[in-house]
C-alpha cells in the first residue's frame, strides 16, 4: 500500500490541543502522548483515554473551519446567500464552484483546508492503533463486557469518519492499520465506492455486536456510542447507497428500541441543551477549555455559532449586532412559510441590525472579559429520532410502497410543529425533503439530504448544479491539490479531474 498520510502522526493518542473536555467525566481524561504510547496499554483507564480521544478528534475535524456546517448546510444549499470574512471562499462553496484556486502559501483558507481530508484520517489512524492494542491486551484488565465494549466504541468511531468522508469524496484510500513507521510508510490509492461501503458496513456490523442500547452512566447518554448511535449511521449510510430496505429496517430498530422519545412541540429548545431524550448522537463542546486562541491548533471551534449569531441573543460582552453569515431570507420564507409553526419561533429570531438569525444555537459563553477567549456550549447535534422518523418515511416513499405509513410518519413531525397534514399541493417526496428542511435546519443534513432527493428523482435542487453534472458525480468534493505532493497514486476526484 502507498498513501503516505504524512501528516498523520504516529500515535494513537494525536490529541495535545485537540483532546477536548467537558462536564461528562470520560472527555475530562488527560491526553498521552506519543512518548508513553508504547509503556501506555496496561488498564482499562488507559483505553479510557484512547477512546475518548477519539471522539476528540472526530470533534476537531468536524469544527475546523466548521466543516460539519459547511459541508452539511452551506456548500451547493443556498441556506446563506451573503458572507464577511474570507467570504469568497464561502461564496464559492455555496455555488458550489469547489475548484476555486487558491495559493499553495494560502493554507488557513476554508476551502483549501475543507477540501483536505487530513484531520478524519487522524481519527482514522487512532482508531486503527487502540484497536490493535485493545484487542491485545489481557481481558482481566477490563470490568466484566468492557473490553468488547471499548472495542464497539473504536469501530463505530473509524465507521462513522469513514462513512463521514463516503459522502463527501467518494472513493477514498483504505487504512486499516496504523504503520509504526509512518514516514517510510506506503502510500495507498483511492478505493472503489463500493470497497468503501463494504468496510463502512463491516465496522458498523462490528460495533453493533459489540455495543449496547442503554448507557451504565446517563451523562454519557448521546454522546459516546450505544447501538442506536450505530443503527442511525447505517440508516444514512444505506439511504445515501439507496439500500431503502436496509434503510427501513435501521430505522425500525431505533424506533422500536423504547430508548429515545420526541420531545413536545413547545419544548423544541430542549434539544439543544443537551440532555433531551430526542438526541441519539451528539458531540460534545461545553468547556473553558475549549476556547481558541493563538496558542490551539484548532482555532476556528466557535466560529460557525459566532458567525450566524448577533446581539441579542449573545452574551452582553460579545457585541455584535450583525452576523457575518446571512441567512437567505427567500430561503428562509418559503421554508418557514407557516405562521402556526412552532420551529419559526424555536429556530428563528432577529438580531439588533434586524436581519433573521438561528437561533436555536445561542448558548455562547465568553470565558473572561480579561482574556476574550470564547467557547460554546451548544454542541454539534448529528442524529435525533425526528431525523430517523423522516429518514424511514423518505426510504418507504423512494421504494414506492407503503405511501400511507410514509405519510403518517411525516404528519408526525407536522403535528409536533403545529402545522397541518400533508395535503398532497406537492409529491410525497418533495413534502419530506420540504419537512426535512424545516425540521433539521441548519443540523448539518441539508446538502445529503438534496443529493438523495436526486438519486431518488432525478432532479437537482443543488444550487448552481444541473442534473447533468449530478450524473458525473459533481457532488463529490475535489481533494486539495496540497495532497498530490510527492502522491503518485492518489488520483483526482473524477468530475474535477483537470479542474483544479
Amino acid at each position: 500500500m502507498k498513501m503516505k498520510l504524512r501528516y498523520l502522526a504516529n500515535s494513537a493518542m494525536l490529541m495535545g490541543a485537540l483532546m477536548f473536555s467537558s462536564c461528562a467525566h470520560f472527555l475530562d481524561l488527560e491526553p498521552y502522548s506519543e512518548a508513553v504510547d508504547e509503556a501506555y496499554w496496561n488498564s482499562e483507564e488507559d483505553v479510557e483515554a484512547a477512546v475518548s480521544g477519539g471522539y476528540g478528534l472526530l470533534r476537531a475535524a468536524l469544527a475546523n473551519h466548521s466543516a460539519y456546517y459547511a459541508y452539511g448546510d452551506i456548500a451547493g444549499t443556498n441556506v446563506f446567500n451573503k458572507f464577511e470574512n474570507e467570504d469568497e471562499d464561502w461564496n464559492q462553496m455555496n455555488q458550489f464552484k469547489l475548484d476555486y484556486a487558491i495559493a499553495d502559501s494560502e493554507t488557513d483558507r476554508p476551502l483549501k483546508q475543507l477540501r483536505n481530508y487530513k484531520l478524519f484520517y487522524r481519527v482514522i489512524n487512532q482508531c486503527n492503533r487502540a484497536l490493535t492494542k485493545v484487542k491485545q491486551m489481557d481481558d482481566a484488565l477490563f470490568d466484566e463486557g468492557k473490553k468488547e465494549q471499548y472495542i464497539g466504541e473504536l469501530y463505530f468511531l473509524r465507521g462513522y469518519t469513514y462513512f463521514y468522508m463516503y459522502r463527501i469524496w467518494g472513493e477514498l484510500p483504505i487504512v486499516t492499520v496504523s504503520p509504526d513507521d509512518v514516514i517510510n510508510s506506503d502510500y495507498v490509492p483511492r478505493s472503489s465506492l463500493a470497497d468503501v461501503a463494504a468496510l463502512i458496513y463491516s465496522d458498523l456490523e462490528e460495533a453493533r455486536t459489540r455495543l449496547p442500547w442503554e448507557y451504565e452512566d446517563n451523562e454519557d447518554f448521546a454522546i459516546r456510542a450505544n447501538r442506536g448511535v450505530v443503527f442511525a449511521t447505517l440508516a444514512h449510510m444505506a439511504a445515501w447507497d439507496q439500500d431503502y430496505a436496509k434503510c427501513v429496517s435501521a430505522c425500525d430498530s431505533i424506533l422500536n428500541s423504547d430508548v429515545y422519545a420526541l420531545e413536545d412541540g413547545e419544548n423544541l429548545a430542549n434539544i439543544y441543551k443537551n440532555d433531551s431524550k430526542e438526541l441519539i448522537f451528539q458531540l460534545f463542546f461545553n468547556s473553558e477549555e475549549e476556547a481558541p486562541d493563538a496558542a490551539s491548533d484548532i482555532n476556528w471551534t466557535t466560529v460557525f455559532f459566532l458567525d450566524v449569531l448577533a446581539s441579542p441573543y449573545l452574551t452582553a460582552d460579545i457585541n455584535k449586532e450583525k452576523p457575518n453569515k446571512y441567512l437567505n431570507t427567500s430561503f428562509i420564507s418559503s421554508t418557514f412559510s407557516d405562521t402556526t409553526d412552532y420551529r419559526r419561533e424555536k429556530f428563528l429570531g432577529y438580531a439588533t441590525g434586524g436581519d433573521i438569525i438561528p437561533i436555536k444555537y445561542t448558548d455562547v459563553q465568553l470565558e473572561s472579559s480579561s482574556s476574550g477567549s470564547i467557547y460554546i456550549a451548544n454542541n454539534y447535534v448529528i442524529f435525533r429520532l425526528a431525523d430517523i422518523i423522516l429518514l424511514k418515511a423518505e426510504a418507504l416513499t423512494a421504494q414506492g410502497k407503503n405511501s400511507g405509513l410514509a405519510i403518517s410518519l411525516l404528519n408526525q413531525i407536522r403535528h409536533r410543529a403545529n402545522i397541518g397534514d400533508f395535503d398532497g399541493s406537492v409529491s410525497l417526496q418533495r413534502a419530506i425533503l420540504n419537512e426535512r428542511a424545516r425540521e433539521l435546519f441548519l443540523e448539518g443534513h441539508r446538502f445529503f439530504d438534496l443529493v438523495r432527493y436526486y438519486y431518488e428523482t432525478g432532479t437537482s435542487l443543488l444550487y448552481n448544479v444541473t442534473e447533468a453534472n449530478m450524473a458525473k458525480g459533481i457532488h463529490y468534493w475535489p481533494l486539495d491539490p496540497d495532497l498530490f505532493e510527492n502522491n503518485s497514486v492518489i488520483r483526482q476526484t473524477s468530475y474535477w479531474q483537470g479542474k483544479i
